[in-house]
């Protein structure tokens, strides 16, 4: 399999040096980025890598976007989701076909049970899913667990999921 990596980069464009970092580092086959702060206006390439996102909204709170950078170095299809939350996917063959997922889920939005379980019947077998859900439980070793973090221990129970 190749490197995945995820991040939280709370602002993509300060952060340009530590994602070149990162790629001369471990040479990731796929880069999910979440909370980008990007909007439609603003241009994000990075060499060697394409990119698939979901851009943050417009204004003064302009929070959140996903975005999923896939090496140029593997076939890589975009997959359409018909979802209300922030998330973009691609499969990605690099020694077989997988899907990977990118969501970002912010702290004070109401996400639903189905939102969520919907997730799942729209990506194909085998897929990673890497995200900010904004969730807390001891399962995934918080000091305690939240009510998000109770609605990710559904989801992952609903859909036979492993958290890492």
């Amino acid at each position: 399999m190749g490197t995945f990596v995820s991040w939280n980069c709370r602002g993509i464009r300060s952060k340009i040096v530590d994602i070149k970092s990162i790629v001369n580092k471990f040479h990731p086959s796929c880069i999910a980025l979440k909370e980008t702060f990007l909007s439609s206006n603003i241009q994000f390439k990075l060499r060697g890598y394409n990119s698939v996102r979901q851009d943050a909204g417009t204004g003064i709170n302009n929070s959140g976007g996903v975005c999923i950078l896939t090496s140029n170095l593997y076939p890589r299809s975009t997959l359409p989701l018909h979802t209300p939350l922030q998330a973009v996917a691609v499969q990605i063959h690099i020694k077989s076909l997988i899907t990977v997922y990118c969501v970002y889920l912010p702290p004070h939005d109401v996400i639903t049970q189905q939102d969520l379980d919907n997730l799942v019947d729209q990506l194909p077998s085998p897929f990673i899913l890497l995200g900010d859900f904004n969730a807390h439980s001891t399962l995934w070793g918080s000091g305690s667990t939240n009510s998000r973090g109770r609605q990710i221990e559904q989801f992952i129970s609903n859909n036979c999921l492993s958290a890492q």
